[in-house]
């Protein structure tokens, strides 16, 4: 039996001009308000043991579906499923009172979470210990720091020994020490079949600790399945947005050589194709970080221009404008290679092994003399691909290491 399930899950929320619209419409019968869908159609189900990861934008409806989780919020559609007790913490020291002391917070969070007095009296001391606010708990929380707060709260939510765990990016206001402690008990939960939902913004975290996860935009599933693959697409999707997408269409090959034709250059590119590439239902070539890569470019020159001043350079570029690598076959000191159609030349450029990290990229093909410094022709955005990394490391590329014991 899954521990969640969310079907066809809708909020939509009332936007008024004015204040006084909420007023007119009761008293008019008229609709004075917008609606605004903050979920649209969410199905999903998180099963017991599971850390289910949830990432998105502000603004992605993220808090709403976690309200909704938690049962602060109740849908405007659909219907969820859950099986247990829920706890949640979902904003700082929600629930809590200002002016009342910690101790005091602790017996009204607990009674709120439905204990009663001898439950309560039995698990104050194992809440005082895993926050370490001993030596602050009679003090009222409005004098607490932003990560005693989170401290009290956490320990609070958790130690009800919920059924289903649902956590935001509160924790990220905690020290590292907390942040390894509550990570710790939420790991714990999971090993003992309870169900996690963790939502954040540390996209690292959500990789790590979640098997699958749930991309949320504009209120809609965008991606949903393994926490790596849906990370990358929102990744892509991210540095998309930033105005550096790779460019949308790339002239065929035939047209690239009879625009080139027609400007009578003394070279051009005729084409640039990446071999051996295993392609998507979307026809993109995608490659595992380690896969060998190959690239293919054919070049056009008149008779009179010599072999030895004839280049190529290929620049691998991430789309986020990132250049990743660039070499030219100038820099490395080969020449093209004659083919048998008159005037053509060709090179193959070969990486043994991609060690890019998981991204989208594109190449940019440069037709250069031996100085580098003249540009016959070029082809930018060209020959786009996609890179999946097994693993969890960060950044772009993937160097080979080792570890050792320090002498």
């Amino acid at each position: 039996m899954s521990a969640l399930i969310a079907k066809d899950l809708g909020r939509v929320y009332r936007q008024y001009s004015k204040p006084t619209d909420s007023l007119k419409e009761m008293l008019f019968r008229r609709k004075y308000h917008k609606e605004f869908w903050a979920l649209k159609h969410v199905s999903f189900r998180c099963e017991k043991g599971e850390v289910l990861g949830i990432v998105g934008n502000n603004g992605a409806g993220k808090s709403t579906l976690l309200k909704l989780l938690a049962g602060t919020m109740q849908p405007t559609n659909g219907e969820l499923i859950v099986n247990g007790r829920v706890s949640a913490i979902l904003e700082l020291g929600s629930g809590f009172h200002p002016d009342f002391t910690g101790l005091e917070n602790i017996h009204l969070g607990c009674a709120v979470l439905g204990l009663d007095a001898r439950q309560i009296a039995d698990k104050v001391d194992e809440i005082i210990d895993f926050s370490e606010l001993k030596d602050f708990i009679h003090q009222p929380i409005k004098s607490y720091s932003s990560g005693m707060f989170m401290r009290l709260a956490f320990s609070v939510v958790t130690s009800v020994d919920p059924d289903v765990l649902v956590v935001d990016e509160a924790l990220s206001v905690g020290d590292q020490h907390f942040q390894k402690k509550s990570m710790d008990r939420m790991m714990l939960f999971r090993d003992q079949g309870k169900a996690l939902v963790f939502c954040s913004h540390n996209l690292y975290h959500v990789k790590e600790l979640c098997k699958r996860a749930i991309w949320l935009d504009k209120g809609e599933i965008q991606a949903m399945g393994e926490s790596g693959d849906v990370i990358d697409q929102y990744n892509d999707h991210v540095r998309m947005q930033n105005n550096v997408s790779v460019a949308g269409s790339t002239p065929s090959q035939s047209e690239h050589k009879q625009e080139k034709e027609n400007a009578q250059l003394t070279a051009y590119l005729l084409s640039a194709s990446l071999l051996d590439a295993k392609l998507n239902e979307e026809g993109l070539a995608v490659y595992r970080t380690g896969d060998a890569f190959f690239v293919k470019v054919m070049v056009q020159k008149q008779s009179s221009l010599a072999l030895e001043d004839i280049h190529i350079g290929i620049v691998i570029k991430r789309n986020d404008g990132v250049q990743c690598f660039g070499v030219s076959t100038a820099v490395d000191g080969v020449s093209l290679y004659s083919m048998d159609e008159e005037n053509q030349l060709g090179v193959v450029y070969e990486l043994p092994q991609l060690n890019l990290l998981s991204g989208q990229y594109s190449l940019e093909i440069w037709l250069i003399d031996t100085t580098s410094a003249h540009i016959y022709d070029s082809m930018q955005s060209c020959c786009e691909f996609r890179v999946r990394q097994p693993n969890t490391e960060v950044g772009i590329a993937y160097f080979k290491h080792k570890w050792s014991a320090p002498e």
